[in-house]
C-alpha cells in the first residue's frame, strides 16, 4: 500500500465534468480568465495573393488605356501626354520695320507682272536692249535668295501643317516652283511698269518698224497671226495681230508702219498698218 507521505503529494484531480462544453479532458480556467474561443481566420497567403492580382488587373488597365491614347496621338498628330498642355508652334512673324519695304517690294513685283503680262506684249521698250542681259543675272543672283526664303517659310509652314502636303509635294513640286517663279517675277517686272509708264506719258504717232518675225498658228482665242517688231534697236514681244492688221503683212525683214503711243520709253503698238 502507498504510503501517506506518497498520497499528500498527489495533485487534486480535476473532474471531469466540471470542465467546459466542448474541451474534453481540459482543465477549466479560473473565472475571468477565460479564453477565448478563435473564430474562423483570414489566411494571409491568399489575402496577398489578392492584393498582388488586383495590382496586375491595374496596371494592365493602365497600360491599355496609355496604348489607346498613343494610338490617337498618333492618327491626330497630337502630343499623347494629354496631362501636359500641347505646346502650340511658334508662329512666324515679320518684324514692323520690315514690314512697309516687303510689302512695297511684293506690290512691284506683283503689279509689274500683271503689267508685263497685259501691257508688255503690245510695247517697244527702247531699254530692253541694255536691261536684257542684266535681267538674266538678276534671275540667277536671286535663286538662292529665294531658295532660303522659301526653305524657311516651307519648314514653319511644315511645324505648323505637318499633314497639309506630301512631303514630295512640297519640297520636290512646290518649292522650286515658288523659287523660279519669284525669281522670275522680280526680274521681268520693269517691262510691265515700262510699258504701263510708256501708254500713259506717250504720245500719239505713226512710225515705220521693221517686221523681224512673222509667225502663223492655229489658236483657240483667234490669235492665229503673230509678228515681232524693231525698233531703235529693241525688239518687241510677240504682238498679237488680230484686229491690229490692216493689209497684208510683209513677210520677215521688211518694214511696216504701226500707230500707237510714243515715248521716250518705247512705242505701245495699237495698230498695224501694211502696205
Amino acid at each position: 500500500m502507498p504510503s501517506e507521505r506518497a498520497t499528500a503529494l498527489k495533485p487534486p484531480k480535476t473532474q471531469i465534468g466540471d470542465a467546459p462544453h466542448g474541451a474534453k479532458g481540459d482543465a477549466a480556467d479560473p473565472p475571468g480568465l477565460e479564453r477565448a474561443r478563435p473564430g474562423r481566420g483570414v489566411n494571409p497567403d491568399e489575402q496577398e495573393t489578392a492584393h498582388i492580382e488586383a495590382r496586375l488587373l491595374a496596371i494592365g488597365e493602365a497600360q491599355v488605356r496609355d496604348m489607346k491614347a498613343r494610338e490617337a496621338a498618333q492618327r491626330n498628330r497630337r502630343p499623347w501626354n494629354f496631362d501636359a498642355p500641347a505646346k502650340e508652334p511658334r508662329r512666324w512673324t515679320l518684324a514692323r520695320k520690315y514690314r512697309v519695304p516687303v510689302l512695297l517690294v511684293v506690290a512691284y513685283t506683283v503689279i509689274g507682272t500683271v503689267l508685263g503680262l497685259s501691257l508688255a506684249h503690245q510695247f517697244i521698250w527702247f531699254g530692253e536692249v541694255a536691261y536684257g542681259p542684266l535681267a538674266w543675272l538678276l534671275f540667277l543672283g536671286l535663286l538662292p535668295v529665294f531658295a532660303a526664303i522659301w526653305f524657311i517659310a516651307a519648314r514653319i509652314a511644315q511645324a505648323q501643317e505637318p499633314r497639309a502636303r506630301s512631303w514630295a509635294g512640297r519640297w520636290l513640286v512646290a518649292y522650286p516652283a515658288w523659287v523660279v517663279l519669284s525669281a522670275c517675277m522680280v526680274a521681268t517686272a520693269p517691262w510691265g511698269w515700262a510699258a504701263l509708264l510708256g501708254w500713259t506719258f506717250g504720245s500719239p504717232a505713226r512710225v515705220e518698224v521693221q517686221v523681224t518675225s512673222v509667225e502663223q498658228r492655229h489658236a483657240r482665242r483667234g490669235c492665229n497671226h503673230t509678228a515681232t517688231f524693231e525698233l531703235q534697236g529693241a525688239t518687241s514681244f510677240r504682238i498679237c495681230l488680230h484686229r491690229r492688221l490692216e493689209g497684208a503683212m510683209p513677210p520677215a525683214g521688211g518694214t511696216v508702219e504701226v500707230s500707237g503711243r510714243l515715248s521716250w520709253l518705247g512705242l505701245y503698238v495699237e495698230q498695224v498698218h501694211a502696205r
